[in-house]
């Protein structure tokens, strides 16, 4: 009986402390936190985000300008260490391709191909979603030269109309991070 006692105190005395625990986190301050907005982090992106993001980097392999037509937001912004570095608006994937594909031609960079690998972040509120997504670009200079490009972009997405649409694109070397 004694045993019962005790181990039914342990129980007791565990469960409050994570309560507590559980309503530390439930407020900032004095402040309580909204209730209404849930953020979901994980690192597997729903299909349909996916499919926006796969489509504007594989856009570059064969600069396909009218693939990210319609992937970003009236007031989006794309940010590279391709010249003019920044890209705004509706039309920002398109100038951001457009870029690319000059850049390739200025230094004679064939086969450019983007590479996806394991979304590393990604958090996702009722309209909202922000993640990092690493990318490897690979290609052809003269002389047999290999090219790689290894790093990172960001992207905010936002829904809009009932579609996911890119509000933000940065890209980030892995020499820079």
């Amino acid at each position: 009986m004694k045993n019962l006692l005790i181990i039914t105190v342990v129980i007791l005395l565990v469960s409050d402390m994570a309560i507590q625990k559980s309503d530390a986190k439930a407020t900032c301050g004095s402040d309580e936190v909204n209730s209404h907005v849930a953020f979901i982090a994980d690192t597997i992106p729903p299909a349909d985000v996916m499919d926006v993001i796969t489509t504007a980097i594989y856009s570059i392999n064969n600069f396909n300008i009218d693939a990210v037509a319609n992937l970003y937001t009236p007031n989006a912004v794309i940010a590279d260490d391709e010249p003019p570095y920044s890209w705004n608006g509706p039309t920002a994937g398109i100038q951001w391709v457009n870029a690319v594909q000059r850049t390739c031609r200025e230094n004679h960079l064939s086969r450019l191909k983007g590479a996806i690998e394991s979304v590393s972040v990604f958090q996702k509120s009722n309209d909202n979603i922000y993640m990092v997504v690493p990318v490897t670009y690979t290609g052809n200079l003269p002389g047999k030269t290999q090219f790689e490009a290894e790093g990172a972009f960001t992207f905010v997405l936002r829904l809009t109309n009932g579609k996911w649409l890119i509000k933000s694109q940065a890209w980030m070397p892995k020499k820079g991070m």
